[in-house]
């Protein structure tokens, strides 16, 4: 995921001293780049105005399949673009060439990732976070056309359909929101409308539930704004908090999410956001019955 952001030291503090990530070697260029594994760069930040997700990047298996999948996504009328050698080594990878989904975010093909020169310090998060075959995690992405941006991901990245949460908030707020998976992951993007920036919200998965506890005390010890408690969501089933980044958008931070198996997976449609939980920390609870002067 690559954001620009217009307080670097604010996405300094958040990443390194509330989400546990640590802060990579320069690989070149404006980016700074930001790990939760053994890759050089998971996460990279620029300087500028957005304050938004300004590229997301898939790993295919070699070059020869990233050359297979640009030439189809041009087939399929998404122009493509070879990047830089600098652009390339600034992403720490090998090889890189970019293509945009319908609604303006660069979708970066890349092959060859670099591994970092040490080992990630699993100092701030104890087990570390579930990445490999399952990639970086998920985000929420924009989708003014949900059908057009469904297709692009759908028909020419290889994604496939988990499933969809339609349902009616308080206020007569309608969710209607479309989970597609590329890996075991049971999603890797979620498409909704109606949104203010490109990004909803990026998800890391944590290896343990004490460090999403862990994390969800350190945001609170930062003064970082928790919008929604823990709680579980009932389509990945996956124990989840979500604060507010520097930027305006959300983070979520999870544990125990399940997986796809595509030879038995059937979508289906979920009725309701949350099976428990989620709600706002900031909500005043209820008066006691004994604060309230009632004595049993």
């Amino acid at each position: 995921l690559i954001f620009e952001v217009s307080d670097l030291e604010a996405w300094d503090r958040f990443l390194t001293d509330v989400i546990g990530a640590e802060r990579g070697a320069a690989l070149g260029g404006p980016l700074i780049p930001y790990r939760v594994d053994g890759r050089a760069a998971r996460i990279l930040v620029r300087e500028g105005s957005a304050d938004d997700l300004v590229a997301l990047g898939f790993e295919t298996p070699s070059e020869e399949r990233l050359q297979m999948l640009a030439a189809h996504a041009h087939e399929r009328g998404h122009g493509t673009e070879p990047a830089t050698s600098e652009e390339t080594l600034a992403r720490g990878v090998s090889a890189l060439v970019r293509t945009f989904e319908p609604g303006g975010v660069a979708v970066e093909l890349f092959c060859g990732p670099i591994e970092a020169r040490t080992p990630f310090r699993m100092q701030t998060v104890r087990k570390g976070f579930v990445t490999g075959d399952q990639g970086l995690g998920h985000l929420a992405l924009r989708a003014d056309d949900v059908e057009k941006t469904r297709a692009f991901f759908e028909g020419v990245l290889g994604f496939g359909l988990s499933d969809h949460i339609r349902c009616t908030l308080p206020g007569d707020f309608e969710v209607d929101v479309t989970f597609l998976h590329v890996n075991a992951r049971h999603h890797t993007v979620a498409l909704g409308s109606d949104l203010p920036k490109h990004l909803h919200h990026f998800m890391l998965q944590m290896r343990s539930l004490d460090d999403v506890g862990a994390t969800l005390d350190r945001a609170f010890a930062n003064d970082v704004r928790v919008v929604q408690g823990l709680g579980r969501h009932p389509n990945d089933q996956m124990v989840t908090f979500y604060c507010v980044t520097p930027s305006g958008f959300e983070c979520t931070v999870g544990w125990g999410g399940r997986t796809v198996d595509d030879s038995t997976w059937k979508a289906t449609t979920y009725n309701r956001i949350s099976d428990w939980g989620h709600q706002s920390p900031y909500r005043r609870p209820p008066k006691r019955q004994t604060e309230m002067g009632e004595h049993s």
